[in-house]
């Protein structure tokens, strides 16, 4: 008997069938993402992989790693095989060379090792065929194992210097030191495969050079007199002959740097009957007093002109209160330790040389230094004279009539000085230096009044 279906009974099987399509879409489509399993990468052996998996179980013909063979060995033995190949490579003896120097080490020693991972790995990239080591380096260890073995290969640098003999400047000249380059070296040895690395090392070293050139020397050179100044004294005054002598020998020999201010005070120390100074005359409130120290005022004078005609820049200079006979008035530079002070600089790019000469009752101050195409002269003007005054005191160790001249007088004055450079087209510059004043040292004379009430 056949089944007869009438066309509302055929649309709601339609409906039934798609609403349960419906339904197992919606239940699929809210199953949570957890529920799928996710992809993880892992890092592992690739030839143990392999192994385990069934794939293969012996190493291809032709598969090599440097000069090992691993043709047809159990994958199994194949990290052993290259570990015990690798160990006899590393604790051989390799020879370290440069020149004549030879130093024996094995690549163990010196932090040297097979990566092993990278090495197994290419092993397995390269099935079949030939695969160069890969070598590692810790060169902590190397440093700590090379620095003393190579440490006579290491040279300072040395910079370049001077020595003065005979007022000559001679130049010793900069050597460059050098130093092994250890990191070079390792990297060099990481580069090649471990059966490639030679029994003979060579010794890679760098140049160090030295902090101080030669050149750089040689500009400071001096090579001429760039001012010289001479006074005179009277040999027979012996204490101011003593503190002249000190004081000039106090700055014998001072080597002046580009740049250095000289203070007189600092470089001849004070005045002290320890330091060998006598009393001797100086003066004081416009009298010659007996002190301690007197006649070192003429060298800091005699230095004065000699940096005057030696064109350097004069910090501090002061004149003394009375004119002395030993320079021209306006061109004297008192001291008095440790007040008063003169002072100048070296205001050249070169050293200057302080040369100091006593004989005969001259005093004479050279300074050296480079040469120059300028020259220098002094000009003064008196702007006023002052007559000085004669003072008689009776003297009664003296006989009735007698006359002593006990202190010469001096006029005084007021004078400006000026320094003119002429350069070496003739060209002048004139340059005021300064007004002094001197103040008038009076004439005393003792009278005899022996025997008079």
């Amino acid at each position: 008997m056949i089944k007869k279906y009438t066309k509302q009974s055929l649309n709601w099987a339609l409906i039934r069938v798609l609403t349960f399509s419906f339904l197992i879409l919606l239940i699929e489509g809210c199953t949570p993402p957890s529920s799928h399993p996710s992809e993880t990468k892992t890092i592992s052996n690739p030839i143990a992989e392999n192994q385990e998996s069934g794939k293969i179980d012996r190493i291809p013909t032709e598969t090599k790693v440097d000069d090992l063979d691993l043709s047809g060995i159990p994958t199994s033995e194949v990290g052993e095989k290259v570990e015990e190949w690798s160990k006899d490579k590393l604790e051989e003896t390799r020879i370290l060379l440069y020149n004549k120097t030879r130093v024996p080490i094995t690549l163990k020693d010196i932090g040297i090792e097979l990566d092993q991972q990278k090495t197994i790995g290419d092993i397995w990239r390269n099935l079949g065929a030939a695969t160069p080591s890969v070598l590692k380096v810790d060169k902590v260890k190397a440093k700590q194992a090379l620095q003393e073995k190579l440490k006579p290969l290491n040279r300072p640098a040395k910079d370049a210097s001077y020595k003065i003999e005979n007022d000559k400047f001679l130049v010793i000249p900069a050597k460059n030191g050098q130093t092994v380059d250890i990191d070079r070296m390792m990297d060099d040895i990481q580069q090649v495969p471990l059966s490639e690395v030679p029994s003979q090392i060579g010794i890679p070293v760098v140049e160090v050079p030295a902090t101080v050139a030669t050149e750089a020397v040689k500009g400071l050179a001096f090579d001429s007199i760039i001012g010289e100044s001479t006074t005179y004294f009277a040999v027979k005054e012996k204490n101011r002959s003593t503190n002249l002598i000190a004081a000039a020998k106090a700055l014998d020999r001072k080597v002046i740097r580009p740049g250095e201010i000289v203070s007189f005070n600092n470089t001849v120390g004070p005045r002290e009957p320890g330091l060998g100074y006598k009393d001797a005359y100086v003066i004081i409130n416009g009298r010659y007093v007996q002190g301690i120290g007197g006649g070192v005022c003429q060298v800091s004078s005699t230095l004065y002109n000699a940096v005057l005609l030696g064109n350097l820049k004069v910090v501090e200079r002061m004149p003394h209160a009375v004119a002395v006979s030993y320079v021209p008035a306006g061109q004297d530079a008192t001291v008095n330790y440790p007040n008063i002070d003169f002072k100048f600089q070296n205001d050249t790019a070169g050293l200057l040389y302080l040369r100091s000469e006593v004989k005969n009752g001259m005093l004479t101050l050279r300074i050296l230094g480079k040469k120059s195409d300028k020259s220098v002269r002094i000009e003064r003007h008196v702007e006023k004279l002052m007559n000085y005054k004669t003072v008689k005191r009776q003297d009664t160790k003296l006989a009735e009539g007698r006359v002593v001249q006990e202190q010469m007088g001096v006029k005084g004055l007021v004078v400006n000085t000026w320094k003119v450079v002429r350069d070496s087209t003739g060209k002048e510059t004139r340059q005021f230096l300064s007004r002094d004043t001197y103040a008038p040292a009076n004439r005393i004379l003792r009278v005899g009044a022996r025997g008079l009430s």
